[in-house]
């Protein structure tokens, strides 16, 4: 079981004590890495992206097509970049994906990713260190 499952897994259990769960996005299609939080009179949805390679700063994808996709819904959402842990990392409102990207700060490679820098675009502010600490950040 890799970071972003495990991740879910632990999330759904935190999410309990608020009456919420984590499911796939129901219009998400095979994307695995969104998933929406529900109930919610307007859905919330995580982009949850891992990087675990030790002794180097934190450096993730976000794929172009799945960003677009959650511009064009009418959810609130998040880009969760986990590092080397499945309960810590760093959160990104989708204004600040969105200033990220119109800034060239993440820059979109050939690859069709937006490339984000844990060194050079993000502030300790987005930093979690427990998913209680990110559940302050998104509920």
């Amino acid at each position: 079981m890799n970071a972003v499952a495990r991740f879910r897994t632990q999330l759904g259990n935190a999410l309990e004590y608020h009456g919420l769960s984590v499911r796939p996005w129901s219009s998400g299609g095979r994307q695995r890495n969104v998933v929406e939080l529900s109930p919610s009179p307007k859905p919330t949805l995580l982009y949850v992206k891992e990087f675990n390679t030790q002794g180097r700063p934190g450096f993730w994808g976000l794929t172009r097509n799945v960003v677009c996709r959650l511009q064009k819904t009418d959810a609130t959402w998040f880009a969760v970049l986990l590092l080397r842990s499945e309960t810590s990392g760093y959160v990104l409102t989708m204004g600040e994906v969105r200033h990220g990207i119109h800034d060239r700060s993440f820059e979109l490679s050939t690859d069709g990713d937006f490339k984000v820098n844990e060194d050079s675009d993000l502030e300790p502010i987005q930093r979690f260190q427990s998913l209680g600490d990110l559940l302050h950040h998104i509920l």
